[in-house]
């Protein structure tokens, strides 16, 4: 059964902390995905799979973090963002609860890459205390569980396959379309929101999303080996979005089962 945090009361939560030692806590952004996408995307896809894999670990799911690191995207309105610095100390603090309620392994369920350093700075404080902490970002399982699920980018066909399969009222198809990374000199062509390639290689070049896109999409090209830069996020449907979320879901429970056997002293 789904142990919804926020649904319980005290009491029962005291109960629920007593009988499982695993905490998903779903995490994601609110900020932009073109102009076809709804800006909580990263939160949504990640609320989703935190509760369908929990139910089944029988783990604590505790309230989505919607907010997260984006200041990069914030030349498109709507997008809203902390600092780095002000992520990691808010989810450490919190998941100092999680521990202190009986919580010894914590999944971060996260839908967002901007998230990562600081999520992985506090994974790292938590193993210095004994906790085993992992960060699931889904983008990174999917291709190799099946190479139809392969992003190819920010605001693509993959995640809109998943925003149909949740909210398909909020994905504008009418809008979607494949988007064009910019040339940023005669020679420097973005190749996502922090490369660039000239010549034969390839450079590092802080970048916001608005110097690679004027749509706020784009392709991500070295995201993975088998991605298909020529899918268009008009290519989007529910049913592939369905098939991600199950199997997406499945995958994080196996793993979890698994992640549980982890045992790490201070």
């Amino acid at each position: 059964m789904a142990r919804l945090l926020y649904q319980m009361a005290w009491i029962d939560a005291k109960r629920a902390f007593q009988q499982t030692r695993l905490a998903l806590v779903p995490i994601g952004s609110v900020e932009q995905h073109g102009p076809h996408m709804p800006l909580g995307t990263d939160f949504m896809i990640a609320e989703y799979l935190a509760k369908a894999a929990g139910e089944r670990l029988d783990a604590i799911i505790t309230p989505v973090i919607p907010i997260g690191y984006a200041a990069y995207h914030a030349d498109f309105p709507g997008t809203l963002s902390v600092s780095k610095q002000t992520l990691t100390a808010y989810v450490g603090e919190f998941c100092a609860y999680l521990v202190k309620y009986g919580i010894t392994h914590i999944i971060f369920v996260n839908g967002h890459g901007g998230n990562g350093g600081p999520l992985d700075t506090v994974g790292q404080t938590l193993r210095d205390q004994g906790i085993a902490v992992a960060n699931f970002m889904w983008w990174e399982s999917a291709p190799g569980l099946d190479s139809d699920w392969s992003p190819n980018g920010h605001g693509d066909a993959i995640e809109g396959s998943m925003i149909l399969a949740i909210e398909p009222e909020t994905f504008r198809k009418d809008r979607a379309a494949l988007p064009v990374n910019k040339k940023l000199t005669t020679s420097l062509q973005a190749l996502d929101g922090s490369n660039v390639s000239f010549g034969r290689g390839q450079v590092r070049v802080a970048l916001r999303v608005g110097d690679v896109s004027d749509t706020g999409n784009m392709l991500e090209y070295g995201l993975n080996d088998t991605a298909n830069f020529t899918r268009s996020p008009a290519d989007a449907n529910e049913r592939l979005g369905r098939e991600m979320l199950d199997g997406l879901a499945e995958y994080l429970v196996a793993f979890g089962r698994e992640f549980l056997d982890l045992s790490f002293r201070p």
